[in-house]
Parts: structure tokens; C-alpha cells; sequence
């Protein structure tokens, strides 16, 4: 029996009682019940965050009420998954098997993986990098499956599906049942999702959708293409139908700026049954890569307000804006210190933005492509700078990008993507230099460098051990 397996086999006879009661009643006193029996199975750094959640719980955190909220909503299979595999297995259990293998392979080990297994997409985006190859490049069923495998080993049990569209992708329901202990968010424009396929989400329970939305119907309709926001409306209706969770994928422009910063599009979003959102800044990458679209400085720190606010507030499950949050993430996630994306080539990339890669699946396992000069100098550089507000090195830190291409002579994955080292360098330095002004006010000023202090090194295994050995906990508290 593997350790996984050992562990889990373990805490579920000791927490079965209080998943079925958490499922049946879906109540803030029973999620409390249940991490605080979590955290007695569980050590640092995991073991500070389940106590948090229970604490929330107990006092009535508005965050964890919504989240009891939204599982009586939700399918009984689905919040069954959400706890036995997002909450347990990726969580409690395996963190505790991230942590014995790291030991074991001496290198510092992701919490979710990105996989694309298709570029492939029935929509053409403005802006986006994907959807230019057909069906020229996808993985095959036998190397996402050896894929995710290879994650699992090593406790991995959080993946995130992306591409172009994964609905596209012929074998994702096929993913869903093979890895019925593993939890999936699912990366999609919903202009595929119907009737037959809410239903059968709504059954295997081990998936959650973020819909991609730029605002309302002639936002979403400009960039997405037109009848689309109709199309999104019909998907949110069948899932909430079913009972199955999703949330809002919002990409951040220059042209939707003042709509996303809005009350009346977040009241729009949770009236329409919208658990969560993830905000991404509109990124110049691709083809035809543009800084037209990029928010300005001035934009980032007004959509920072108005992100902590929701954060903050309570009205979702979760909200987060993926660069404004940094200090959340003690920084950048890239090159597997906290995930790394695995592209529909097969090449691994440090994130899905950062589109050069060194290594490909189908020429070195998982571990191997962890622990290359390419990821290990990325996670001994994280974070790049000092400041928690300025995490990304596209963006934020464009020098320590360019470096990191051309150290390693990094391959661009796509036609364009060069642009981002060459053309596009003045203008990213610049932007960078124009927020690192607001940046500093934020860090400095408004004392977030006292409440999240950074900590340069703790995603590589040497680092970390000289600072963290034997008190693991110690790790826990500095980035808290």
C-alpha cells in the first residue's frame, strides 16, 4: 500500500462520519467540526492553515459561511469531492506526501499542476495565444493520464485543465472518471456545456468550472465573439440546474477596466450563481501580442482596491486577483514552486504565461523536469524582488525574465511569443517602472511588508533546508 493510500485510509475512518454530516447538513458548525479533526492528522506548513479554517468556521468567517452557503446548493457528489478530494487528499494528505518526497528527491514540490491537453477551441479570442493550430497539438489519452500519475505520486491532487478549450479535448470525461480522487477546475468558454454534460459533471463531482466572462453581453461579446454571452448565460442555468460549482474567469483590460471595478458587475456575477472569480491581467504574449490591452498602472491599483474588497468581504467562496495577490503566494507560482504548466506539446513551461520551455513530457518524467537548472533557478530567485506587489517577471520583474530565456535558451512555444524579450522589452520596462512607484506605496506605506515579510529561496530545497531544518512550522509563519 503507498503512503498516500496509508494515510488516507487512516484519516477517512476517523473523518467519514463528518464528510457525510457536512454533505447532509451543509453548515458552518460542521466544516468547523471537520478541519478541526483535519488538523489533528496534519503537520506544517499545512496543519496553521486547516486550524485558520476551523477558527473561521467557529467565528462565522463570511467566506466559510458562503461556502456552506453554496454546498447546499451544490450536487451531494460535489461537495462530497470537494471535501474527500480537494480538502483532504490535496490538502491534508497530500501535503504530507509532498513533504516526505520532498526529502526523499531533495527538491521543493508543487501543489497543482496546469495541463492543456488541447490548443484546440471553437472561439477565436481577441488576444488570446491559443486557438492558431486546429487540432495540430494535443496530448494523448495515454500521456495525460501517465501525466497526472506522475503528479499523484508525488501528492499532487489539484489540476487545473486549460488549453484552448477543454471541451474541445476527446478524452476530459474520460480524465474525470480515471481520476476520481483528484480534483479538477477546468478552464472554459461554456459555449460547449449542455444538458448531457452538466448533468454528468453534476455526477462524478470532481470538477469545477471557471467561465470565462469580460463583463456583460457587449464586452464579452467583443473579445469572445457575438451570441457568446448568451451562450455563457444558458451554461450557468444547466450547472446551477445540476448543481454543479463554477465561478468567473475575468481577464482585466484596458477596455473593461472601469465595468470589472464596478458593484453592479460583481451583484451581476453572484446573482447569477457565481461561486468564485479569478481576475488575470490581460498579458501581451502570442502572436500578435499587443500592450494596448494592458492595464495601466493607475487601472492595477484601482482594480487591487476594489479585488481586496471582495476578497476581503466575503461575497464569494473566493476571489483573487492573480497578480495583485502576490503576497498571498509569497510571490510568483511559476517553474513548480507552487505549480508549472504543461502545454498541449508537451513542453513544460514555468507558467502559462511565460511561454518558453526547456523540457518536454515525452522526454523526461515529471520529477526530472521539477528538479532542471531551468525550474531550480527560477525558485531560487522567487521572489524576484522584495516587494510582494511586484511578483510577475513579465510585467513586474522583465529583466529577470529575459534572463532566464536566454541563460537557458528557453524555446518560444509559440509564433510571437520572442516579442516578449525583444520588441516588447522598452514598453514592459516601463510598465513595470510605472507600477513599481504604487507598488512601494502599498508595500511600504500601507504595511503589507510587516504582514507578509518576504523571504527569497524557500522553493529551493537546499535554501530552505539550511533556514527551515527541523522547524517546518517556522515556514508556516513566515509566509502567513
Amino acid at each position: 500500500m503507498s503512503l498516500m493510500d496509508s494515510m488516507k485510509n487512516m484519516m477517512m475512518k476517523q473523518v467519514s462520519k463528518l464528510v457525510t454530516n457536512v454533505v447532509r447538513k451543509s453548515d458552518v458548525e460542521q466544516l468547523a467540526k471537520l478541519f478541526w479533526t483535519l488538523s489533528k492528522f496534519t503537520k506544517e506548513p499545512t496543519k496553521s492553515g486547516i486550524v485558520k479554517l476551523a477558527k473561521g468556521a467557529e467565528n462565522h468567517d463570511p467566506m466559510l459561511v458562503n461556502w456552506a452557503e453554496l454546498f447546499k446548493k451544490s450536487s451531494p457528489k460535489q461537495v462530497e469531492k470537494i471535501i474527500n478530494n480537494l480538502i483532504i487528499n490535496e490538502f491534508a494528505i497530500g501535503e504530507k506526501v509532498r513533504q516526505e518526497k520532498m526529502h526523499e528527491h531533495k527538491v521543493v514540490l508543487p501543489k497543482l499542476a496546469i495541463i492543456s491537453p488541447t490548443y484546440a477551441c471553437n472561439l477565436r479570442c481577441v488576444g488570446c495565444y491559443s486557438a492558431l493550430y486546429g487540432h495540430k497539438y494535443q496530448l494523448s489519452k495515454d500521456e495525460l493520464f501517465d501525466t497526472i500519475r506522475q503528479f499523484n505520486d508525488l501528492g499532487i491532487y489539484f489540476f487545473i485543465i486549460t488549453g484552448g478549450e477543454p471541451f474541445v479535448y476527446p478524452h476530459l470525461f474520460e480524465m474525470l472518471e480515471e481520476f476520481d480522487d483528484s480534483f479538477f477546475m477546468i478552464y472554459t468558454n461554456s459555449t460547449l456545456i449542455n444538458e448531457e454534460k452538466a448533468k454528468r459533471l453534476s455526477e462524478l463531482g470532481n470538477a469545477t468550472l471557471a467561465i470565462s466572462v469580460e463583463g456583460f453581453e457587449e464586452m464579452t461579446d467583443w473579445r469572445r465573439g457575438k451570441g457568446v454571452f448568451k451562450q455563457i448565460q444558458n451554461a450557468w442555468n444547466l450547472l446551477t440546474k445540476y448543481g454543479v460549482v463554477y465561478g468567473a474567469s475575468v481577464t482585466a483590460t484596458s477596455k473593461n477596466h472601469d465595468l470589472i471595478i464596478s458593484d453592479e458587475f460583481w451583484d451581476f456575477l453572484k446573482d447569477n450563481g457565481n461561486a468564485f472569480s479569478w481576475v488575470f491581467q490581460f498579458m501581451p504574449v502570442g502572436k500578435d501580442a499587443t500592450m494596448d490591452l494592458v492595464p495601466s498602472a493607475e487601472q492595477r491599483l484601482e482594480r487591487f482596491r476594489k479585488l481586496e474588497e471582495l476578497r476581503l468581504g466575503g461575497k464569494f467562496a473566493f476571489v483573487a486577483d492573480f497578480w495583485n495577490h502576490g503576497f498571498l503566494t509569497h510571490g510568483c507560482l511559476a517553474a513548480g514552486s507552487k505549480y508549472l504548466h504543461i502545454n498541449a506539446k508537451g513542453f513544460a513551461e514555468p507558467c502559462v504565461f511565460q511561454q518558453f520551455a526547456v523540457d518536454n513530457i515525452r522526454d523526461k518524467t515529471v520529477l526530472e523536469i521539477l528538479k532542471s537548472p531551468f525550474f531550480e533557478a527560477y525558485k531560487r530567485t522567487i521572489p524576484y524582488s522584495d516587494n510582494l506587489f511586484r511578483p510577475c517577471p513579465i510585467i513586474d520583474n522583465p529583466k529577470v525574465f529575459r534572463s532566464m530565456v536566454n541563460k537557458f535558451n528557453a524555446i518560444p512555444q509559440h509564433p510571437g511569443s520572442e516579442r516578449t524579450i525583444t520588441d516588447l522589452a522598452p514598453e514592459l520596462d516601463k510598465l513595470a517602472a510605472d507600477w513599481k512607484v504604487y507598488a512601494d506605496k502599498l508595500w511600504i506605506d500601507e504595511g503589507y511588508s510587516e504582514k507578509w515579510p518576504s523571504k527569497r529561496g524557500v522553493y529551493n530545497y537546499e535554501t530552505r533546508m539550511r533556514r527551515y531544518e527541523n522547524h517546518e512550522e517556522k515556514l508556516a509563519l513566515d509566509k502567513k
